[in-house]
């Protein structure tokens, strides 16, 4: 109940707001009214007996030409010019002339606050449409950040593992010239082998070749013993 009499009370003072600035707007030094009343007839001199020139309805604007005495001489919108009593002028709007511009403000106001309700609705869908797209761009953004975080780690396990293969290639070098060495000093042994199984089988066959002749010898010299 409290906002409401607030927002009450607010529109009130702009209505008078709008109605003061109305009125100035309006008014000038030449500028009059003839206040309400019946018809004021207008007269062609400063005297009730003169010629009624036309009657003027209540709210009709008049412009202030001369004054004397009592009475104003006063052109009509339609370039009528005659006599009217001051007491039948007034500076003040008529009301009927009054509610009409508020009316039309009024309006007015509510074509713009139809306006600026749009204008509000357009924000709140833009701003729904914008707030989905930063959430839509900070989780593109988290995950960049993970596919770098990852591809961090992977760049480093790709040195550690270019490291790893060159450490692996220094080691089969090393063990590949191991094995030549080895290979060479096999060999080698081979040779030498081959060499003394050729020694060691050339001696039996000289020992077996001097047995022989030995025997021979022996068996030679029994028969003459006999």
């Amino acid at each position: 109940m409290g906002g409401k009499n607030i927002v009450l009370n607010v529109v009130v003072t702009i209505f008078f707001i709008i109605c003061n600035l109305l009125i100035i707007g309006e008014v000038n030094a030449s500028t009059y009214y003839v206040a309400p009343s019946s018809e004021v007839p207008l007269r062609t001199g400063t005297n009730t007996s003169k010629k009624i020139v036309a009657v003027l309805k209540d709210g009709t604007r008049v412009d202030l030409l001369k004054e004397e005495g009592p009475w104003a001489y006063v052109r009509t919108a339609g370039g009528r010019e005659g006599w009217i009593l001051k007491r039948y002028l007034t500076q003040a709007p008529p009301p009927k002339m009054m509610v009409e511009k508020l009316r039309q403000r009024n309006e007015k106001l509510v074509e713009e606050c139809k306006k600026l309700k749009d204008q509000l609705r357009e924000l709140s869908t833009t701003g729904s449409k914008c707030s989905q797209k930063l959430a839509a761009c900070l989780a593109n953004s988290q995950k960049l950040a993970s596919d770098f975080e990852a591809l961090k780690r992977d760049a480093s396990n790709v040195i550690q593992t270019k490291k790893l293969l060159a450490e692996t290639q220094k080691k089969l070098q090393l063990l590949n010239t191991e094995r030549l060495k080895l290979k060479q000093r096999l060999n080698s042994l081979e040779a030498n082998t081959n060499i003394k199984w050729f020694l060691a089988g050339g001696g039996v066959l000289l020992i077996g070749w001097i047995l022989g002749i030995f025997t021979t010898k022996r068996k030679k010299r029994r028969p003459s013993l006999l």
